[in-house]
């Protein structure tokens, strides 16, 4: 699945006995503020409590059948882009997320990086596939993602087979780049809840 389409807002058509709702319940989100020249991005957003016509737009995201959640980890970091020449124009385009994890006390005991990887202070590590995703509720903010996971090593990551990012906060890069940021790394801030199950 490419990462675009993965972003791409997961709107359903709307039942005709909503056709009355004013128009501006269903306009496009506000776009991110342009990256300063050398890819500086703009700072994460506040958390900004979700619509509560999101439910009539959107489904939930789906949480494992038959599984126990064992995790639940808060992460913060950035996804990373680089501004490239593609078919569309120049882009950011996604490279990958690099965040740390972090648990109820507040220690860091996770570290997210490429190819949705998930490795822990003793050892064990996951990697990840996304299953399905449904849009934010906050504007501006990266998916929630249902992801299918493979476990390595002994440790507190041991058997976990499914895991979701949820309550995203930032993340989305502005939609293009000029010239002169070409070949440039862009760091966006984000935040998230990892929850993992077994």
């Amino acid at each position: 699945m490419g990462f675009w389409s993965v972003l791409a807002p997961n709107f359903r058509k709307r039942p005709a006995a909503l056709a009355w709702l004013p128009a501006f319940f269903i306009a496009g989100c506000a776009q991110l503020p342009a990256a300063a020249p050398g890819g500086t991005p703009p700072p994460a957003p506040s958390a900004a409590a979700p619509s509560p016509l999101y439910s009539l737009f959107h489904r939930a995201l789906p949480e494992p059948e038959g599984k126990r959640a064992v995790l639940r980890l808060h992460g913060q970091g950035a996804q990373i882009f680089r501004c490239e020449v593609q078919p569309a124009g120049r882009r950011w385009a996604y490279r990958l997320p690099e965040a740390e994890l972090a648990d109820a006390d507040g220690t860091v005991v996770v570290h997210h990086g490429a190819n949705l990887s998930f490795e822990h202070v003793d050892g064990s590590r996951l990697l990840g596939e996304i299953a399905d995703h449904v849009p934010s509720p906050v504007d501006n903010a990266l998916p929630w993602l249902l992801l299918n996971t493979r476990s390595f090593g002994q440790g507190a990551l041991a058997g976990i087979t499914q895991a979701q990012r949820i309550n995203t906060v930032g993340g989305m890069p502005p939609a293009n780049c000029d010239g002169a940021q070409l070949g440039q790394v862009l760091r966006v801030p984000f935040t998230a809840d990892f929850v993992f199950y077994r």
